[in-house]
């Protein structure tokens, strides 16, 4: 128990008391010496406190579970850290050259990441009813010391550390093997630098009664002690505010931050949520260690259909029967996934165009920068962000499946017997139009199938097939996966709800598996801007909106794509990561991108929030009408390029204009007919539906 005064990784260590003192000792003289430094850094009130007396018992009880080795036991990121090492490195592995740029890089990103854990986890004990009472032994502090720290119920380290172990060690893995290669367990711990700098440049008043704040500007990006100390308090406009460890972004970027604009008088405690701190809910160690278990029974129980219980610090969402209706969606962020939608379309046009097949090589640089594929992920994200909404305003599953099967038969059907003749003119001019990898010949039987149920790439119970040249739908079998999954998660409940997600993911398979939480992070988007308006500054939201797509555009320029997918590869060895990945290949940088276009369209969100709504002018209606046709684009193109390959001169001046035109005149006109008239569409299926329907079931088929 002694060793903790002299472990370095304790924040209430000798070493770091020592700083804490020193730091205050600064503090007191820049603050004019407002009494004896001895009176003002200990105060009575504060040290003879009961809640600090709780707090010692708790912190000697903490250290005997870890004389057992129970949190250890559960918090292995290390271990599978080493573990990826070995797994990736063969014997003739020769690791990149140490530098010291590569060491601060590695450092830097594990840090990073087990913050980013932190923050989720913390984040999770407060909004997760059956967690919170837990956590609730910590915010039962009625003043606050550097002991505060250790003033934790013994089952809610060692749940914060299943929660972050297997992330943090997988990737603390995957840096090192990739800017480090050293299998080394010291180097592993080397990222400990930049806390052992945390801890001394004065950790510990984030849990005292000394006020330090670092700024309106740095506290967006650290948290300084006055915010965390703003995390306990009482006062409701503080509650789920500043979950962050050392970095800030978390909190600013999911709207949790609270920066303050000068010193606050804070209360600290558990409140009744008006305000005023209940009574000491745990004034014993029994009932510290005892009546958190009770506290989170009654939560499950309260969950499962029981009495609601009153959760004191910060209420958690209750679940809802059905999805609310989905709130108005702003004019600007409308517009502005159309210009997403739109611009993402015409990539992936531009893209596959750059073939040599189709253009010579002439624009191939947009091959080698791979932006066809960097454009579906941005349709990942925009469609789960509108599919989010599309179930809000649904509201039921029968609506939902209407909407989103008329939405994509549509489009699709047509689509897939334009391909077949398409295919069939094609390969009958000039079949080297048709090369092997770009085109599969499918019976019509098989073609007809795995098309129209949009399963080509389901490689669960059977393997991915091409569809003729529209490669493209490989896309669609992965969004009708996402699609069933979402359905199922929103409006399916109890076994049935388990039972259908677990056959989904046991057919839809792992490339499909793989992307689902880039596409969910869309999804994620719509909660948060729907749930509560941004109180982050204007200047702020354009920093974001605009460093997050800068951020996007280094890392692309720095190749991490490169380094990805070659960790990637290493990872699955000896299995080859396209045979199991399809196209799921660039999992890691698509979810980069998912994750920076997210952060992106929650700032734009905000952004769009401000501004009033007007009549759209000429450029706004141009991408209007360019996104309302980006479907019949998408599933169009390829099989209408292949066609034109076969059949344009190649000595034809002017080759790759025309070959462009000709493609958006055929996909736009495609759309003329079979994606902009939906709505009436919808309008004939839903007539028919009553005519053959019972009247009760014909009320319900007009409501979709």
């Amino acid at each position: 128990m002694t060793g903790a005064l002299f472990d370095l990784n304790v924040r209430y260590s000798l070493f770091y008391l020592s700083c804490t003192i020193l730091i205050a000792f600064l503090v007191w003289r820049y603050r004019g010496r407002p009494e004896s430094f001895s009176t003002w850094l200990f105060p009575k009130a504060v040290y003879t406190h009961r809640s600090n007396l709780l707090d010692i018992k708790l912190f000697i009880t903490g250290r005997l579970f870890s004389i057992l080795g129970l949190f250890g036991a559960v918090f292995f990121p290390t271990t599978i850290a080493y573990a990826v090492l070995t797994y990736l490195s063969p014997d003739e592995f020769s690791a990149p050259p140490i530098s010291w740029s590569r060491g601060f890089i590695a450092t830097v990103v594990v840090v990073v990441t087990s913050d980013f854990c932190k923050y989720w986890a913390h984040r999770a004990h407060h909004e997760w009813r059956f967690l919170w009472p837990f956590h609730a032994v910590h915010h039962s502090a009625d003043v606050l010391t550097p002991l505060t720290v250790e003033r934790v119920h013994p089952l809610e380290p060692i749940i914060r550390n299943l929660l972050m172990t297997l992330v943090v060690g997988l990737v603390q893995g995957l840096v090192l093997y990739g800017l480090v290669g050293q299998i080394n367990l010291t180097t592993i711990g080397g990222a400990n630098a930049l806390y052992f700098v945390f801890n001394a440049l004065g950790s510990n008043f984030r849990h005292s009664h000394i006020w330090i704040s670092y700024g309106p500007v740095l506290e967006h990006v650290f948290i300084s002690p006055a915010q965390h100390q703003i995390h306990h308090s009482v006062a409701r406009k503080h509650h789920d505010k500043n979950y962050g460890s050392i970095f800030a972004v978390w909190d600013w970027a999911f709207g949790t931050l609270y920066v303050p604009t000068e010193q606050e008088k804070l209360r600290f405690g558990v409140s009744d949520g008006t305000d005023k701190p209940v009574e000491q809910p745990y004034p014993t160690l029994v009932a510290a260690l005892i009546l958190p278990f009770t506290q989170s029974w009654s939560a499950i129980v309260d969950k499962m259909g029981g009495t609601q219980a009153q959760r004191t610090q910060t209420p958690a969402p209750q679940p809802a029967a059905t999805p609310a209706l989905a709130p108005a969606m702003p004019q600007g962020f409308s517009l502005w996934l159309d210009v997403l939608r739109a611009g993402a379309a015409l990539t992936v046009l531009f893209g596959h165009m750059a073939h040599v097949r189709f253009t010579g090589g002439k624009y191939y640089f947009l091959r080698d920068w791979n932006v066809a594929s960097d454009a579906v992920a941005v349709f990942f994200v925009l469609s789960g962000v509108v599919i989010a909404y599309a179930a809000g305003r649904d509201a039921t599953l029968s609506r939902f499946a209407f909407n989103r099967v008329t939405r994509v038969a549509s489009v699709l059907v047509p689509a897939l017997l334009l391909t077949l003749v398409f295919d069939a003119i094609g390969t009958r001019t000039d079949m080297s139009a048709y090369p092997q990898g770009y085109y599969q010949q499918l019976s019509l039987g098989e073609f007809l199938w795995r098309g129209l149920t949009v399963t080509n790439l389901w490689t669960g119970a059977q393997d991915w097939v091409r569809l003729g040249s529209n490669g493209p739908v490989w896309s669609l079998s992965y969004e009708i996966g996402f699609y069933l999954i979402f359905g199922a998660m929103i409006f399916l409940k109890g076994l049935t709800r388990a039972a259908v997600l677990a056959m989904l993911v046991l057919l839809v398979g792992i490339p499909i598996l793989v992307m689902f939480p880039a596409w969910y992070l869309g999804v994620l988007v719509w909660k948060r801007v729907s749930a509560a308006p941004s109180t982050r500054s204007r200047k702020a939201n354009w920093a974001i909106a605009v460093g997050s797509i800068a951020l996007l555009v280094a890392l692309k320029v720095a190749k991490l794509p490169n380094i990805l997918e070659n960790l990637t590869i290493a990872v699955l060895q000896p299995v080859n990561h396209h045979d199991l990945l399809v196209y799921s290949n660039e999992v890691l940088w698509n979810t980069v991108i998912a994750l920076l276009l997210a952060v992106h369209l929650i700032a734009i969100w905000a952004l769009a929030q401000d501004g009033a709504r007007r009549a759209e002018g000429r450029f706004a209606r141009l991408v209007r009408w360019i996104a309302g046709g980006s479907f019949s684009l998408y599933l169009v193109h390829y099989p209408t390029l292949h066609l034109l390959d076969a059949t344009l001169p190649a000595t034809l001046p002017g080759h790759d204009l025309w070959m462009l035109v000709l493609t958006l005149a055929v996909c736009f006109g495609f759309a003329a007919i079979f994606e902009r008239p939906i709505r009436r569409y919808r309008a004939v299926l839903r007539a028919l539906f009553a005519r053959i329907a019972s009247p009760r079931e014909a009320d319900t088929a007009s409501a979709g």
